[in-house]
């Protein structure tokens, strides 16, 4: 009698090892609505992933093929790891970058256990594309994270990872290597948050920073760029998770906006409204609405086309003084919503209103759901086009 072939599927987790030991996972100081995770690849990933680590998301793990990189970077050393390939650093070459996280794999998934643990909602992949080591390791990190996630038992790891990755600096772009890397790294990765397997992703474009604040200086400019991206991040988190005696975005509503997929932006304006003082509500409504509308055009992230977002939040957050003591300001409010509404026409749209105790109204917007940015992938495209390499690079298919 004929035996049939045996045909045993392979299995996702077969290539992973259980730690040798159960450390107790860091607890997560950010008090917002969601856990996240994040790890930091490379010089600008790491950067990133600290950022995120000041703002109370201890469960931030760094990997680089440079042990420089690593030492000055301020997080707990038993949450770094150096993919020691023999040399320091990749040199912008990906390859040599996706091969040593490939080779560290194992310790890399070993680092998460010990790091996350299983109270983890969402892990983020940090990211600076130009370089070897970040843009080289993003697509083997992004398939450890899903499969961590589905270790731990999230049966939708496609919805429960995603990426922060940093553009390129007008400067650094005039290289064709660091051109070439960034387009094909933006690419890849943007076809996967479009098509879904990754979400949401995240871009923060330096050189369009660098045409905004003309005057940061050197020192400043990381440690800014940075800690107002981790902060916005940090409000709709945070605001998610408290109720409000008047609208609450509540964490349904922020984990409906950051599992859709796509490219997701976000912005922050601040109006100066004194409730003492009399003033239309024509007027009220016209600066509304003008500071909506320029959160976005003036945000640190991608210049990015928003009408086709999928998802769409704003929250206003202002002084008790302010939400007593000015007539029509619910109308006001309410105008300004339906201008972003109007902005993102088939986005469904959550509010939340809140009240603090500083003396302004701020209004804080975030899209989702959004295509990556062709102009910005032609210019890297430009930069490199009638440049040769004689090497080969990964991300090539």
């Amino acid at each position: 009698m004929d035996i049939p072939d045996l045909e045993i599927p392979d299995l996702e987790l077969e290539d992973y090892k259980e730690p040798d030991s159960t450390v107790e996972d860091i607890k997560d100081e950010s008090g917002g609505s969601h856990v996240f995770a994040w790890i930091g690849s490379g010089q600008g990933g790491g950067r990133i992933a600290k950022a995120f680590y000041d703002r109370g998301y201890k469960k931030c793990i760094a990997v680089n093929t440079s042990k420089q990189d690593l030492s000055i970077l301020d997080i707990p050393d038993n949450q770094k790891l150096l993919l020691d390939i023999g040399e320091e650093g990749a040199g912008k070459d990906m390859e040599r970058g996706a091969n040593a996280t490939l080779k560290y794999k194992q310790e890399i998934f070993d680092l998460m256990r010990k790091t996350y643990g299983t109270h983890v909602d969402h892990i983020m992949v940090c990211i600076g594309a130009g370089g070897g080591s970040g843009s080289g390791s993003s697509l083997v990190l992004i398939d450890i994270a899903k499969k961590y996630m589905k270790f731990i038992g999230h049966d939708n790891p496609d919805q429960r990872v995603g990426v922060v990755m940093s553009l390129p600096t007008r400067g650094e772009s005039t290289s064709p290597k660091v051109s070439y890397n960034a387009y094909r790294v933006l690419k890849q990765i943007g076809g996967q948050a479009e098509r879904k397997e990754i979400s949401p992703l995240v871009i923060l474009d330096n050189a369009r920073i660098e045409k905004m604040y003309t005057n940061l200086t050197v020192k400043e400019f990381w440690n800014t760029i940075n800690s107002t991206v981790s902060g916005l991040f940090h409000i709709f988190n945070v605001l998610s998770k408290h109720p409000s005696q008047y609208t609450s975005f509540d964490p349904t509503d922020y984990a409906t906006t950051f599992r859709c997929g796509g490219v997701m932006v976000m912005g922050v304006s601040k109006l100066n409204i004194d409730g003492n003082k009399p003033a239309s509500k024509s007027s009220n409504e016209t600066e509304i609405s003008k500071s909506i509308k320029s959160n976005i055009d003036k945000t640190l992230l991608a210049e990015i086309d928003i009408s086709d977002g999928t998802f769409a939040a704003c929250c206003a957050v202002g002084g008790k003084d302010l939400m007593e003591n000015t007539p029509g300001l619910m109308d006001s409010l309410s105008y300004g919503f339906d201008t972003l509404s109007s902005l993102v026409p088939n986005a469904t749209f959550h509010r939340g209103i809140y009240e603090d105790e500083k003396p302004s109204l701020r209004l804080y917007t975030l899209v989702s759901g959004l295509k990556i940015p062709g102009k910005r992938l032609d210019q890297f495209r430009m930069n490199f086009e009638n440049k040769m390499f004689d090497e080969k690079h990964p991300f090539d298919s």
